[in-house]
């Protein structure tokens, strides 16, 4: 009896196609993970309004609100919270000019963490403010911030002043 001669064909190693397979998977989910943390951490957030100009002639106005302060984010002035209600204040002078102009403009409140007393007091003057003035009243939104977001708004000219 003759032994059979064994095959010497040529047998392929699946070894480095699946190392190949693993390491791109690897990658992909570092690529995937990195991106998710810096959306989440992003230091800051653009906020973008919506061109109503076919419908709505207004433009927004923002407002930060922080837990010991205002910030008007166009003059990036910082008004303290024991000043938002004073007669003469800045924030006061600011809603006298919204309230003028209050068919084409609105304020828009960026609320950071734990700072909704400062909100509600910012929020209140206009309630009365609304309540004592005859024409056309103040339109009023806010928006919750994280504590790491900044917003960044454009200055715009409405009616060849600066907001």
């Amino acid at each position: 009896m003759s032994k059979r001669r064994q095959s010497d064909g040529f047998l392929p190693s699946l070894f480095p196609f699946l190392s190949i397979l693993t390491c791109t998977a690897g990658v992909l989910s570092f690529i995937i993970v990195s991106i998710g943390v810096v959306s989440i951490l992003a230091p800051s957030i653009i906020v973008k309004s919506k061109d109503l100009s076919l419908t709505v002639k207004k433009k927004p106005a923002y407002v930060e609100c922080h837990p010991a302060y205002l910030v008007l984010v166009q003059s990036q002035e910082k008004i303290p919270y024991k000043s938002i209600d004073a007669p003469n204040s800045a924030y006061r002078e600011f809603l006298r000019t919204i309230q003028e102009k209050a068919d084409s403009l609105y304020i828009v409140f960026a609320i950071y963490p734990k700072s909704e007393r400062t909100f509600r007091k910012a929020y209140y003057l206009i309630q009365k403010m609304n309540a004592r003035h005859t024409g056309v009243a103040i339109d009023v939104g806010y928006e919750p911030f994280n504590k790491g977001w900044r917003l960044h708004a454009k200055k715009e000219k409405i009616n060849g002043q600066t907001t």
